[in-house]
């Protein structure tokens, strides 16, 4: 593939990004002033809006339709949002990208409420596709985010839930999603039913090592670098796959027992260290080169096309972020 090729669909995606943002703030203009001054902001600071990039990159690979593209990518964008937002609730979280989360402004209430619209909103932007097939996938994508979050829920200070359901939440919460945005791109794209298949590999397997490097972090990083508490999901009774892949007959009792001490003067430090010298950290590393090497696996089976070598170099990104 040239270097032009690959400039040239960068460049669109740009410009449909640009495209995207501008439609965000469209709808961001409602009667409810509350709402929108809450919303801009949130939405105006962005994050890395990946799953869009994704979505529109394979489209763009393909024979799309620019503003089917642009209008499938702002409902992503949306439907990510709103998981922000409920999940800030869930969690009481204060900050959100560098602002205070909407719960803390105004409540739980608007929060959710803020949260709903954007859901309404991006199914009734799918809604006007000229295919079902983007309502079923986003159904689905939506379907499996509540179920990771109930399953989030239940899990809470659950020292023996296991890696296998570990992993089913890690898919449900973040894998799905991914998958579902590049089947979205392969839809709008007009690719082949064998190459869609394909593609929703790679986003699996990227979705399942973005969320498993994520897991390491909270081991690794300081707060500057992370922009929350070292070991806050400890703290929050989150136990992720550093943890749970060394837990034992042996161990879990204390480790559990250590763990519910954090909010009353515990060391997470000590909890940490405990984690990593039993190879927790070597475990994850471990799991997450194996969808690296999924997810080029799945590139090296369709053939080439402009843009390919971005989604290798975001596989190669999380191999970078793990050393």
């Amino acid at each position: 593939m040239s270097q032009t090729n690959e400039l040239e669909i960068m460049e669109r995606i740009a410009l449909d990004l640009g495209g995207v943002e501008e439609s965000l703030a469209s709808s961001f203009n409602t009667g409810a002033e509350d709402f929108n001054a809450l919303i801009r902001p949130l939405s105006a600071a962005g994050g890395k809006r990946l799953r869009a990039q994704l979505c529109l990159l394979i489209a763009n690979a393909g024979t799309s339709v620019e503003r089917q593209r642009i209008r499938i990518a702002e409902a992503v964008e949306m439907l990510h949002l709103a998981t922000l937002i409920h999940d800030d609730v869930l969690d009481q979280a204060e900050i959100r990208r560098g602002e205070d989360t909407i719960h803390m402004h105004k409540g739980n209430k608007v929060a959710i409420l803020s949260g709903d619209y954007l859901f309404a909103k991006a199914f009734q932007i799918v809604s006007e596709m000229p295919n079902m097939k983007y309502l079923q996938i986003f159904s689905h994508i939506i379907t499996c985010l509540v179920e990771g979050e109930f399953m989030q829920m239940e899990d809470v200070y659950r020292i023996d839930q296991g890696i296998e359901r570990y992993m089913t939440k890690t898919q449900k919460k973040t894998a799905d999603f991914m998958e579902g945005c590049m089947e979205l791109g392969g839809l709008l794209g007009g690719w082949s039913e064998s190459e869609i298949v394909e593609l929703k590999k790679y986003g699996h397997a990227l979705g399942m090592a973005f969320q498993i490097t994520d897991d390491i972090m909270d081991y690794r990083e300081t707060t500057e670098t992370t922009g929350k508490p070292v070991g806050n999901d400890l703290r929050e009774g989150l136990l992720t796959y550093p943890l749970l892949s060394i837990v034992n007959d042996d161990n879990k009792d204390r480790l559990l027992a250590d763990i519910k001490a954090l909010n009353n003067g515990g060391n997470e430090q000590d909890i940490i260290e405990y984690v990593i010298a039993q190879g927790g950290i070597d475990n994850t590393l471990a799991v997450a080169d194996k969808y690296c090497k999924d997810a080029l696996a799945a590139l090296e089976a369709i053939r080439d096309f402009p843009g390919k070598e971005f989604l290798v170099m975001a596989v190669e990104n999380l191999a970078d972020r793990k050393v």
